[in-house]
Parts: structure tokens; C-alpha cells; sequence
């Protein structure tokens, strides 16, 4: 009943989501003593999608109808489980530190990639543009219609055969492969695509398929009788367009856009190594009790190792 009873609610609430003009405690819904509030809705969506996802999401009256019922629940679970006084074993409040912890790095994770002054990458996407010319390129695309001849109810013989007697059909006679595929194809799907393979030489299909299209260069040309897993395919080019140089400005924007994440990547990458190569020091005794506490008996004594591998590190 909760499902259908915020249905009709969440297509006028989806709107104000995304609107981000909202104070945190306006309430959304509300059942019994709980209440979803915006600010409910903020701390979901920052935690759990991401930016380039949440308007596909928030379009969806039924994905936010499903989001409002799930942090309702989690609110009831979580105030039963304080009135229960569970937040206050030493367990759960380990657990809440860490996710506090974890939460905080992440925001400053994103503060300090927000402070980043990312320099203009047009120059040096041109610089790699020239230098690697050939790679950006439009791949040629082959439209082709097949007709199949399966193995299934014959014999590996019998298929060739007939495949072979089609194939001769098709080369006598290319303007009647229409005909030919209605006639002989075992193809299931002939009925709704009539043979047609669009990209044929895409990757998507068996290599022996893909290699077969790619041999055709005139369109109305037929192919050899060619050999799959699936049986005996005889093919028709139907549409050729050879593969074409991409101008920079073509892909000028996907280049930038790729190196500035890249720039973003690597200081981030040295901002953390600041952070992991400070000097850092291990209690022997902790460790121990570590070691202990979490039946540790593969190693004999990890503060020792530890305080091992410190000194050595120092040497360096």
C-alpha cells in the first residue's frame, strides 16, 4: 500500500528534486512519525548516484517513488534501532565512526578536485591529434543480408550441398536473394529482419562472418559460401561506407574531455601519495593486540614486523 500511495505523489515531487531550490526540512512524505525530507532525498542521491546518472534517474516517477519508500524504511529501521539503544554498542559505533570517516574523505576527495585550476587541453589534444592521425578514424560500415543454412535436421553434407546450390542461385541471380532468403534461410529472426545485418564487420558477430563482409567491396556482390558455428551463411553486400579520417573538430571534444580527467587523475593521484608517504608509526603493543583479537597466528608478531619493515624503510 505504501508503494501505491506515494506513487501519485512522486510525479509532482520528481520536478522538485531536481529543482534544488527547496529548504533541507520541507517534507516530502510522511508516515506515522516518520518523515522523508529533502535534505533526506540530498544525502541519498549524493551517496548513491552519480552526478552524470541522476536526471536519467530523477525521470523516473517509478525510481523515485522506490527511493522515497526505501530511505522511509531505513528512517523507521534506524529510530527503532536507537529506541532499542543499538547505536550506543560499541560495535554500531565503530561502524557509524567509519562511514562518518568514509563520507568525509570522499568530500574532501571532491573539494580538492573542485579547487584543481584544470589548464586549457585544446593544444595538446591538436598535438596528439597530428601526431596519431591515423588512429582517429571512422570505421568502415557494411550492411549485409545473409541467408543461413543450418545443420539442424541435416547432415553436415546435406548443408553443404545445399548451401551450395543457393549460393549458385544468388550468383546467377542477385536481384531474387530477397526471394532466396524467404525461401531457403534457417535464420530465426528472417521474418522480422529479412537476412539484414547491420555493421556486419562491427566485432559483434563470429569472426568467419565478420571476415567474410569485409571481403565484399561492391555492393550487390555475394560472397563465398562461408562456414560458422551456427552453419552455412551465404551473404550479400547491401551497404559500403568506407572507413573515413575524423577532422579534429570531430574529436576534439572527446579528447579534451579525456585529458582534463586525466590531469584530475594524476593530481589526485599525488595528493594522496602526500597523504600515504608522510611518516607513520605503528604501537608494537597495538598491533599485537591486533593480531590477537583477530586470530592472526600466520604471523608471529605483527607489531615486530612492522617496526621491521619501518627501519627499513628509514635505511633507505
Amino acid at each position: 500500500m505504501v508503494a501505491k500511495t506515494f506513487l501519485t505523489l512522486v510525479l509532482g515531487v520528481a520536478g522538485a528534486v531536481s529543482g534544488a531550490h527547496a529548504d533541507d526540512d520541507v517534507t516530502i512524505v510522511k508516515q506515522g512519525d516518520q518523515v522523508v525530507t529533502m535534505g533526506d532525498v540530498e544525502g541519498f542521491l549524493a551517496q548513491q548516484m552519480p552526478p552524470e546518472k541522476l536526471q536519467n534517474f530523477l525521470a523516473s516517477p517509478t525510481r523515485v517513488n522506490q527511493m522515497l519508500i526505501g530511505i522511509l524504511r531505513d528512517k523507521q529501521l534506524a529510530q527503532q534501532a536507537i529506541d532499542m539503544k543499538l547505536d550506543q554498542t560499541p560495535q554500531v559505533a565503530h561502524q557509524l565512526a567509519y562511514a562518518r570517516n568514509q563520507i568525509l574523505s570522499t568530500q574532501r576527495i571532491r573539494a580538492y578536485e573542485a579547487s584543481l585550476k584544470i589548464p586549457s587541453m585544446e593544444a595538446v589534444a591538436k598535438e596528439q591529434y597530428l601526431a596519431h592521425k591515423a588512429e582517429y578514424v571512422a570505421p568502415k560500415v557494411v550492411d549485409v543480408q545473409h541467408i543461413l543454412i543450418s545443420e539442424t535436421g541435416r547432415s553436415e553434407a546435406d548443408a553443404k550441398a545445399l548451401a551450395d546450390k543457393v549460393h549458385a542461385e544468388a550468383v546467377a541471380n542477385p536481384a531474387s536473394f530477397d526471394e532466396l532468403v524467404t525461401k531457403y534461410s534457417d535464420d530465426n529472426s528472417k521474418s522480422n529482419t529479412h537476412g539484414m545485418i547491420p555493421h556486419a564487420t562491427s566485432g559483434d558477430y563470429v569472426p568467419e562472418f565478420g571476415a567474410a563482409a569485409n571481403r565484399l567491396t561492391k555492393v550487390g556482390d555475394i560472397s563465398p559460401v562461408v562456414k560458422t558455428k551456427f552453419g552455412y551463411h551465404i551473404l550479400k553486400l547491401i551497404h559500403l561506407t568506407p572507413a573515413k579520417p575524423k577532422d579534429f573538430a570531430e574529436v576534439k571534444d572527446q579528447m579534451v574531455a579525456v585529458l582534463k580527467q586525466n590531469y584530475i587523475d594524476e593530481q589526485r593521484k599525488g595528493f594522496m601519495n602526500q597523504l600515504d608517504d608522510a611518516p607513520a608509526s605503528a604501537n608494537p603493543d597495538g598491533m599485537e593486540a591486533f593480531r590477537v583479537r583477530y586470530h592472526l597466528d600466520a604471523v608471529e608478531d605483527i607489531g615486530a614486523a612492522i617496526k621491521a619493515a619501518e627501519a627499513a624503510k628509514a635505511k633507505k
